[in-house]
């Protein structure tokens, strides 16, 4: 009985899923390709932790914002009912990218010729969590009765 009400859940959130969960790996696997100037993102910390430590954490961005956007959307699978947390979890997730996106790219401004495949899936884990918190927002939960 279990199993079956946990299969219709999750037939019932799989858009959720797909956007939510593919967005946030994207984001965590972004951090170890080559963005820009042949370097990972892990690469440009372990530099910059060497250099300036208060700045190398900008680095690691990427990384926790996918980890938290990955936590919000195992809270809507999780329970429907908590989508408000999990849009509010998602959005500290998106603020700390938006942070990263705009001091990253003021500091590469002159390699954006040359972008590496980590840039892309950055780009596109971001889209698809701005679609999954938009999904989430417009979707109303059936009254039941």
């Amino acid at each position: 009985m279990e199993k079956v009400k946990f299969q219709i859940k999750l037939k019932k959130n799989l858009d959720f899923i797909i956007f939510g969960f593919t967005g946030s790996i994207l984001l965590i696997l972004s951090e170890f390709f080559y963005w820009f100037s042949n370097y990972t993102l892990l690469d440009r910390y372990v530099i910059a932790t060497s250099v300036a430590i208060e700045d190398s954490f900008l680095y690691l961005f990427p990384f926790l914002s996918g980890i938290i956007c990955l936590a919000a959307s195992i809270i809507v699978v999780y329970d429907f009912k908590l989508r408000i947390k999990s849009v509010i979890l998602s959005s500290v997730g998106i603020g700390f990218l938006l942070i990263f996106f705009i001091d990253f790219l003021s500091q590469e401004s002159d390699y954006i010729l040359s972008v590496g495949v980590g840039f892309y899936l950055f780009l596109t884990g971001f889209l698809l969590i701005v679609i999954n918190v938009i999904n989430i927002l417009l979707t109303k939960e059936k009254e039941s009765g």
